[in-house]
């Protein structure tokens, strides 16, 4: 395949998480093209949930309050079965600054995303499809045709991801198995205007026949409503139309509930699919190109963004000559068991909520509100839903210093959202302080007395552009953060820790660097 027209990475597919990865490369330097075969952004809504570990992401890119501005807080699940007594799961314990669930449509979010990058100088390419991809040992071969027209042309790119959804082309290139199964049966959604005497500050999900009605909140007053496990409605997934779904919400859902004023009715198919390999020489997949589920738990794409999110500044320090491609084999090895767990949550919530045996239901209704009234389970749930819980301990970026135990947060474990921590006289938490776009240093110290600790590690790690931040723990700091005092956590551009060491060994941070293979900006030729 003969090319003229280069460029360092292209990204095939301007969803959300092709568009995530194009800001991070963008903000630090990458030079980055992304491709779109539709002519225009998508407008209709397809995930509306924003959960707290994304708008952490978004915290660090200086636009969650955007987000903010325009969402639906959720405050936790109702889950209305044939019991007595009812099961509310509440998000309120997160140990997050954003305790809650944000609903928005997904083309909201797209703009937002979209306007981020183009802030940085980057627009997105519409309307161009790529119809082959050729790898070769110093990069890839795209081929490429512009919507509406005969005329093809070829593009040489040194990385190509694929962020271009279930059917995606790249990953049919990689020839990788994409394995799994779907439920067989179809879905129908809508959005709609509810008459009804329930809260807005829940969603809620009507468990008490075979099949549920799960509904959620969205901004101005509107809800979303699935109704999952209907009989198959063929290949042209022929939408319902109002009758149907009043006639199955009154089915399934509570009594004396109106439904007017749709927006969207529609019909899809679900489906539970992945691949342990999401890379292969200079392509990757990424979001939907590697795995699907339902949306039970609202994870898809919080899981697609997040995938962006740690690709983003490995691939960066590649392209960027700064680390050896080997970095990249990182990215699978950290998310493809994250791609499991949530297709494992997932699964287990459609299983849990969709029980054609009447008996089982009787039971489920016994057991999980006893085993959720422990505030320790509604913790451990609510925290594995947030995606607060993903951690890369074990891998092969968690160094662990020598010497004793790092105590609960580990190398690989994201950094806890640190309260009552004083900077300078001002109180903050360590999330204010990640907006780097490389790794920071926090020397988490008892008083002003350990400055000399901190003026030494930042000695040794100025070489590879390390931010150091001195943060004193006082009496405000959240009991189950204290464990901090005295160590030095050094956090990855992702926001998960890469080393936590004592205070007194500030040679463990640079250690990580060399270990890791990650040279400085001046030893790049």
């Amino acid at each position: 395949m003969s090319t003229t027209n280069k460029a360092p990475v292209v990204i095939v597919g301007a969803g959300p998480t092709g568009v995530m990865l194009a800001i991070e490369l963008a903000r630090r330097g990458v030079d980055v093209s992304v491709l779109d075969k539709q002519p225009s952004r998508p407008r209709e809504s397809r995930a509306i949930g924003i959960h707290a570990r994304t708008l952490e992401i978004f915290h660090q890119l200086g636009i969650v309050d955007e987000f903010l501005e325009v969402g639906h807080r959720v405050h936790g699940m109702a889950f209305h079965t044939t019991a007595r007594r009812g099961l509310r799961v509440r998000f309120g314990g997160l140990d997050s600054p954003y305790p809650f669930l944000l609903t928005l449509s997904q083309e909201v979010t797209q703009r937002i995303l979209d306007t981020q990058l183009e802030r940085l100088g980057v627009s997105i390419e519409r309307g161009v499809e790529v119809i082959d991809l050729e790898p070769d040992a110093g990069g890839v071969g795209l081929q490429l045709r512009d919507a509406g027209q005969d005329r093809e042309h070829p593009l040489r790119a040194g990385w190509v991801v694929g962020c271009d959804g279930a059917h995606s082309l790249v990953r049919r290139r990689l020839g990788v198995p994409f394995d799994g199964k779907d439920y067989a049966q179809d879905w129908l959604m809508a959005e709609v205007n509810i008459d009804w005497a329930y809260s807005d500050d829940f969603a809620h999900i009507f468990a008490r026949t075979a099949a549920p009605l799960p509904v959620f909140p969205l901004p101005s007053g509107r809800w979303r409503l699935f109704v999952p496990e209907v009989p198959n409605r063929g290949g042209e997934r022929r939408p319902p139309d109002m009758e149907e779904i009043e006639r199955l919400a009154a089915t399934r859902g509570p009594a004396r509930m109106r439904l007017t004023d749709p927006s969207l009715l529609a019909t899809f198919r679900c489906y539970r699919r992945s691949t342990n390999i999401m890379r292969r020489g200079r392509m990757l997949v990424s979001g939907d190109a590697a795995h699907i589920h339902s949306p039970a738990g609202g994870q898809g794409l919080n899981t697609g963004l997040q995938d962006a999110f740690n690709l983003g500044w490995k691939l960066a320090l590649v392209a960027g000559r700064r680390s050896p491609e080997a970095l990249l084999d990182t990215y699978q090895s950290e998310r493809a068991p994250i791609a499991a767990g949530v297709l494992a949550l997932s699964h287990g919530l459609v299983r849990t909520f969709a029980m054609p045996s009447p008996i089982k239901r009787r039971l489920r209704d016994r057991v999980l509100p006893a085993a959720m009234a422990l505030p320790t389970a509604e913790r451990r749930c609510v925290t594995r839903l947030a995606q607060l819980s993903h951690t890369y301990r074990g891998g092969p970026l968690a160094v662990s210093p020598p010497g004793p135990a790092e105590g609960s947060i580990a190398s690989g474990d994201r950094l806890p959202n640190v309260t009552g921590v004083d900077l300078d006289g001002r109180t903050i938490c360590t999330l204010d302080l990640l907006r780097s776009r490389g790794y920071t240093l926090f020397v988490f110290a008892d008083s002003r007395s350990d400055v000399d600790v901190a003026r030494e590690a930042t000695n040794r790690v100025a070489r590879w552009d390390v931010k150091v931040k001195t943060l004193v723990l006082d009496g405000r700091t959240d009991r189950r953060h204290r464990r901090l005092r005295n160590r030095l956590v050094l956090v990855r551009p992702d926001g998960y820790v890469a080393c936590n060491a004592s205070l007194h060994r500030s040679d463990i941070p640079a250690r990580y660097f060399t270990t890791i293979a990650v040279r400085s900006a001046s030893e790049v030729s």
